[in-house]
């Protein structure tokens, strides 16, 4: 038994067919591919476009004692944003005056009250900024909000920054 009269012969049709079905398949894959990095160029650029500052400001005078007063709101963003900080410019601010600064964020959708996450007050003259920084970025929204307890109504300037 040495094989003889034994005949396997090859027959390469069937696999070269699947050669070449297998390199339209490497070809379309390729060409999906080209198309799948396009889309992922637009959305680095986008990406990359990100995150922007963004600045806006207001002035808000305390006519009614206590009463608080939005300096800054945003109370429904787009998306996740990064508030980086709140200055209120005190100038105005004299010996008789009390004020209250408070910061509030809403931590989920439809939450029916936002969160006092601080709350200073300052009283006495003032010849200098206020200060409200934030640590974290937010989804749901923030409030930055003024009231005067005390002395007579004054302009309270503020400016904001965010980036998105």
């Amino acid at each position: 038994m040495s094989g003889e009269g034994a005949c396997n012969p090859l027959d390469e049709t069937e696999i070269l067919a699947n050669i070449a079905t297998l390199q339209d398949s490497v070809d379309d894959l390729d060409a999906d591919v080209v198309l799948l990095q396009a889309d992922v160029d637009v959305i680095e650029a986008i990406v990359l476009a990100l995150p922007t500052l963004a600045e806006t400001g207001t002035s808000i005078t305390t006519t009614v004692i206590n009463t608080e007063y939005n300096i800054y709101v945003n109370a429904t963003p787009l998306g996740v944003f990064n508030p980086i900080g709140v200055n209120i410019d005190c100038r105005e601010h004299t010996a008789g005056e009390t004020i209250v600064v408070r910061y509030y964020e809403q931590i989920a959708a439809g939450a029916p009250d936002p969160i006092l996450v601080d709350e200073v007050t300052y009283a006495g003259a003032m010849d200098d900024l206020i200060k409200v920084e934030f640590a974290l970025p937010n989804r749901f929204g923030i409030w930055v909000t003024i009231e005067r307890t005390a002395g007579a109504a004054r302009t309270y300037i503020g400016e904001s920054f965010y980036e998105i």
